[in-house]
C-alpha cells in the first residue's frame, strides 16, 4: 500500500522570495513546521492508502492529464487559514484564476469515481499549504493576514498533474512523484 494524493507542485522560483518574507513576518506569530519549498503543492484529491492494482487504475484513468505541461494562469494572492480565523489549523497562500484548476478537479474526481473511489465531499478551495498551526497569537495572525490581503505573491503559467506518494517520516512527509 502507498499513501497517495493527486496534486501539482509549485515551481520553485515562483514563490521563493515571498515565502522567505512570509516566514519572517509570521515566524513569531504561528508555531508549527513550515512546509519545505520542494513540497509546496496544490492538492486535487487525497486518496490515502492505495494498493498497486488501484494505483495502476488511477494512473490509467488520469493518463490524459498526468505528467504533462498544462497551461494555466495561476496567481498566488493573499494568505488565509483553515478552517477559520477563530480556529486556525492550516496556514496557506490563496490561489486565484482558478477556472482551469476547478476543471481539473472536477475531471479528476469524476474519473476516480468511475474506478470506485468515493466522491469528494469537501468543497475544492485551491491553496498552497505553508504550515500546520500548532499555536498562534490570533490577534497578530489576523493583523498580519490583512497586510497580505491584496499582495500578489507569485504567478505560475504551467502545471503538471502528478500522482504523488506521501511517505511519512519522523522529519516530516517526503513526496515522490509516482511514474
Amino acid at each position: 500500500m502507498k499513501r497517495i494524493f493527486i496534486g501539482s507542485f509549485l515551481e520553485p522560483l515562483v514563490f521563493r522570495k515571498n515565502y522567505i518574507k512570509i516566514k519572517k513576518d509570521f515566524g513569531g506569530i504561528i508555531s508549527g513546521k513550515w512546509v519545505p519549498e520542494k513540497n509546496l503543492h496544490l492538492t486535487y484529491r487525497f486518496l490515502g492508502n492505495v494498493s498497486d492494482i488501484q494505483l495502476s487504475s488511477v494512473k490509467k484513468s488520469l493518463s490524459e492529464f498526468l505528467n504533462k505541461d498544462l497551461d494555466v494562469d495561476l496567481e498566488l494572492k493573499g494568505l488565509g487559514v483553515f478552517p477559520s480565523l477563530e480556529n486556525p489549523r492550516v496556514f496557506f497562500v490563496k490561489v486565484t484564476n482558478q477556472e482551469k484548476l476547478h476543471y481539473l478537479y472536477t475531471e479528476i474526481n469524476l474519473r476516480l469515481k468511475n474506478i470506485g473511489f468515493e466522491s469528494e465531499v469537501k468543497k475544492f478551495v485551491p491553496h498552497i499549504t505553508l504550515k500546520r498551526i500548532k499555536h498562534t497569537d490570533r490577534r497578530l495572525l489576523i493583523e498580519n493576514i490583512k497586510k497580505y490581503e491584496n499582495k500578489i505573491l507569485g504567478h505560475q503559467h504551467k502545471i503538471r498533474v502528478n500522482v504523488i506518494e506521501s511517505i511519512l517520516t519522523p522529519q516530516g512527509a517526503v513526496y515522490k512523484i509516482v511514474e
